[in-house]
């Protein structure tokens, strides 16, 4: 079966790194991330960053949207949303995102994967592409799966609940067999709680019409694309919500684990 894959020069193009001198594009493979992950873990569901000011920083990522309004996806420039039912759709560049992480992404290390393989399994596939447990690592997956679960989160209202009981009502999706794409970034464990350490994917069907965070999956065939990230810019906002949160927990670790499904 022949794959739908974009080229590495197709995705530069588009984000305006190809052409004329490097200095003049974007800064490829440098993260960009808005707010922290424990801040959403405090029900720091509003930001200030609108989806048009996000692309200025990158064509390539996921979060979620003010007041925890589904799970974002970003691949070519493209935004798409996920709501609770696991249907997607384009959403206005004036929507804002109280979390998101988005670079603009430069395939380093490609993997024709041709047998099966599970989330482990992946996992280590990329692990030694990157080869340094230190650094972030942007990861993209097209082509075939046997499986795929997801998630979406629900929207909220005021006074907004704390995120774990947010996702202890949220519903997850059996996809089974599809095709599509899968992508996110790996995160180090130091940086827990500022971001997601370890892997943090969403997926996003063929015909754009499904999908959501990625739980569990197990890939059958494709093309693997890995960019190792050392630069990263974090914007924290300046909101009241922002100021009263409690960004350090005791149980951090955990959270984030129930809160991500791992």
């Amino acid at each position: 079966m022949k794959l739908r894959c974009q080229s590495v020069g197709e995705i530069d193009s588009r984000s305006g790194a190809l052409g004329g001198g490097a200095d003049l594009g974007p800064r490829r493979n440098r993260l960009y991330q808005t707010s922290t992950m424990a801040a959403l873990l405090d029900a720091v569901y509003d930001g200030e960053t609108t989806l048009d000011e996000l692309l200025m920083h990158g064509n390539f990522g996921l979060g979620t949207f003010n007041a925890l309004d589904g799970e974002m996806i970003v691949n070519d420039s493209v935004i798409h949303q996920f709501r609770a039912d696991g249907q997607a759709g384009r959403v206005p560049g004036s929507l804002k995102t109280p979390f998101a992480c988005v670079t603009f992404f430069q395939p380093e290390k490609e993997y024709v994967i041709d047998t099966p393989c599970d989330k482990e399994g992946f996992e280590e596939i990329v692990n030694r592409l990157v080869d340094n447990p230190n650094l972030f690592a942007a990861v993209r997956f097209t082509g075939l799966f046997e499986k795929v679960e997801t998630r979406t989160v629900f929207c909220q209202c005021h006074p907004y609940p704390p995120m774990l009981e947010v996702v202890s009502r949220q519903p997850t999706m059996q996809l089974g067999s599809s095709s599509g794409t899968m992508l996110g970034f790996r995160t180090p464990p130091y940086m827990q709680g500022v971001n997601v350490a370890g892997y943090h994917l969403h997926f996003l069907t063929e015909d754009g019409r499904r999908g959501g965070h990625v739980t569990d999956y197990r890939v059958k065939q494709g093309r693997l694309e890995v960019g190792i990230i050392s630069d990263v810019e974090i914007q924290l906002p300046r909101t009241e919500q922002f100021a009263k949160a409690n960004l350090t927990p005791e149980n951090i670790h955990e959270a984030i684990r129930v809160a991500e499904g791992g």
